[in-house]
């Protein structure tokens, strides 16, 4: 029987597979002289720049999970004598930081139940099956769903229900899902490009989603980080900024005029609105004769979904109680049931 050869060290190949092990001990060590500093001045701030600057390189090359480089100040704070354990401890579960993994998480069901489908089936059935009617309908629901949760969860919720709904466009010959070889060359063997009713519904839909992020608090992340920096900067301030308060100035405004904006800009650029003789506007003109075609389509899948299960149904009764939980916590114009909780 043969000996097994011997096997040989391969730099190249260790390299290839290792890399992230040495980075781990290569990017502390190439920012080290940053920490040398801070000890060499006694200076608080070099100490701090060398964990900014090493948590960038590992959150930059993904050195490390992203996760795990965020815990790194527990360690490197108190160690160095930044901060206390007990204040970074109490940071990274401060309230703010809480209602955004609150909101996480209710997307992160609302996806896996399917409850958005189902919501979005039903507006759109309600608004009708037109295209422009489509675009109305789906902007409705990514905005309200951009109020709720993060709006890139939002949005990566609504793709697929456009992708469906386009795909039933094309198959029923509601109108040109995707441009013609004279309209838009592309190389062979590459897909044709999306047309402009198609880019609306797309696009529409993430900036609904992104306006609709303005309304509320959880909405999107920067909305928190200004809460939570407002109460640090002004902890005497007779004015607190509450999520109902929040509500009372940002959705008239921020959301309501904007998405009424886009809607307008969008329909006018992509779907022909005030321009009937246009292409676009004649293809529109055409795709509503149809729309009786596209009503039952749609019906039809919302029909398959079947009865809501019982995920859903306890979905929804907890996505409500967060909203009426999150809204009268301390609306400002009447008690909320923080001052109970605090008075008992």
């Amino acid at each position: 029987m043969a000996e097994p050869e011997p096997r040989k060290f391969g730099l190249l190949r260790c390299c290839k597979f290792h890399w992230r092990g040495k980075a781990c001990i290569i990017i502390p060590i190439i920012t080290l002289p940053i920490l040398i500093m801070g000890f060499e001045y006694d200076m608080a701030e070099y100490k701090c720049l060398y964990l900014i600057a090493t948590m960038a390189l590992l959150w930059i090359t993904e050195t490390l999970p992203i996760y795990i480089t965020a815990l790194l100040p527990i360690v490197y704070c108190p160690v160095f004598g930044l901060v206390s354990a007990d204040i970074v401890c109490r940071l990274y579960f401060s309230d703010t930081i809480v209602m955004f993994l609150g909101g996480l998480i209710v997307a992160l069901s609302i996806e896996y139940c399917n409850l958005h489908t189902r919501i979005a089936l039903r507006v759109i059935r309600i608004i009708g099956g037109s295209p422009r009617r489509l675009f109305v309908g789906l902007v409705s629901v990514s905005v309200f769903m951009g109020l709720w949760i993060s709006n890139s969860a939002g949005t990566a919720m609504m793709c697929p229900i456009v992708k469906g709904v386009v795909n039933e466009l094309e198959a029923n010959n509601i109108y040109p899902v995707y441009m013609t070889q004279e309209e838009e060359p592309v190389e062979e063997g590459e897909p044709p490009h999306p047309s402009k009713v198609t880019i609306a519904l797309y696009v529409g839909v993430a900036y609904a989603a992104t306006i609709g992020g303005l309304g509320t608090l959880i909405g999107t992340g920067t909305n928190l980080v200004f809460k939570g920096i407002y109460e640090q900067r002004f902890p005497t301030s007779t004015e607190e900024i509450t999520f109902a308060n929040f509500m009372v100035y940002s959705i008239p405004i921020m959301v309501v005029c904007n998405i009424t904006l886009v809607m307008i800009a969008m329909l006018t650029t992509h779907m022909g609105l005030f321009r009937p003789n246009s292409k676009t506007g004649m293809l529109i003109k055409e795709a509503n004769t149809n729309r009786k075609l596209l009503e039952d389509v749609l019906r039809q899948r919302h029909m398959d979904l079947g009865p809501m299960s019982c995920h859903e149904i306890q979905v929804s009764i907890f996505f409500a109680l967060m909203i009426i939980i999150l809204f009268t916590r301390r609306p400002g114009f009447f008690p909320g049931w923080s001052l109970f909780l605090n008075a008992v």
